[in-house]
């Protein structure tokens, strides 16, 4: 007897811009985005992987994030990655989901000044609430396959019609793959993430931290002009913004928090391990021991 299907289907509608404060709200990226559920006791009734409560705003609505895919970080605690990149994930993004012609405002850039279509239908194959209380799942624009509400098995032929898998096939998007997520659906996101790279699409080409590759990083703003896993990028710029100057402090200060920066995965060989496992600091240089969509990550406690 098969298990129990994981995913749920909820109906709603994406949204990147308030008329009434055009110059707040959301600021979408390229693998975020605020949903209005139609029925919010769907949200409500998700599993909670880390413990958290979906976070609604007052308007109804939960940000989204996008099971599987990591893409470069067009803000994060007012530093962002290599922009060229970022930018790009965020704007096939919003294409992909259907919200035609899009502007953003020279003096807030994360937020949308114009947009075409706002909102615009969709619907999730939701897993559950992470961490940050944001809805996990996988991102569709138009109309789902069964009721809203009903409980579906996601299969690899489903995936690859989400807006998940087309920004990892365009090279616009990492995997980050936790255990949370169906070992089949971690595996073809794997394949389509390998077929990307070894075409050279999106960034791949202009990699900077890999297997193969490492980057001088002495300062934030070095860092910032960098194509690398977005995840490890986040541990950089947290490291930096504290006050830190050069690696030489990096690996002690990982290995300080177990909850917020070493995190618990799984290494390729299926050993157990954390964040300090996956890199090699040698001065100031940084190299990656393994590639980063071959890890399995366990949820934040």
């Amino acid at each position: 007897m098969k298990n129990q299907p994981r995913y749920t289907i909820i109906r709603g509608e994406f949204h990147i811009f308030y008329p009434d404060l055009p110059r707040s709200g959301p600021q979408p990226d390229g693998d975020t985005v605020t949903f209005r559920p139609h029925k919010h006791s769907l949200v409500e009734g998700l599993k909670r992987f880390s413990g958290r409560a979906p976070k609604f705003n007052a308007r109804g609505m939960i940000p989204v994030r996008f099971e599987g895919i990591d893409a470069l970080e067009t803000h994060f605690q007012e530093m962002r990655q290599n922009l060229k990149w970022a930018k790009a994930a965020r704007d096939k993004l919003l294409s992909r989901l259907g919200f035609g012609a899009v502007t953003f405002w020279p003096d807030h850039s994360n937020n949308v000044q114009t947009v075409e279509h706002n909102p615009v239908e969709g619907f999730l194959f939701a897993n559950g609430i992470e961490s940050n209380g944001r809805l996990l799942g996988l991102v569709y624009p138009g109309q789902p396959p069964a009721a809203d509400g009903k409980r579906f098995r996601v299969e690899s032929e489903h995936l690859r019609k989400s807006a998940n898998f087309g920004q990892v096939a365009d090279g616009l998007a990492y995997a980050e793959l936790y255990d949370t997520m169906p070992l089949a659906l971690q595996n073809a996101l794997r394949h389509g993430l390998d077929t990307a790279r070894t075409a050279g699409h999106g960034f791949w080409p202009h990699e900077s931290v890999s297997t193969t590759k490492s980057a001088t990083i002495e300062t934030l703003v070095q860092l910032e002009e960098l194509v690398m896993w977005p995840k490890l990028f986040r541990r950089l710029a947290a490291y930096f913004a504290a006050g830190h100057a050069g690696l030489g402090a990096f690996d002690d200060w990982i290995r300080a928090d177990k909850t917020d920066r070493d995190d618990s995965l799984r290494l390729p060989d299926g050993e157990a391990g954390n964040i300090h496992d996956i890199y090699d600091v040698q001065g100031d240089s940084l190299k990656l021991n393994y590639d980063s969509w071959k890890l399995t990550i366990a949820p934040d406690r």
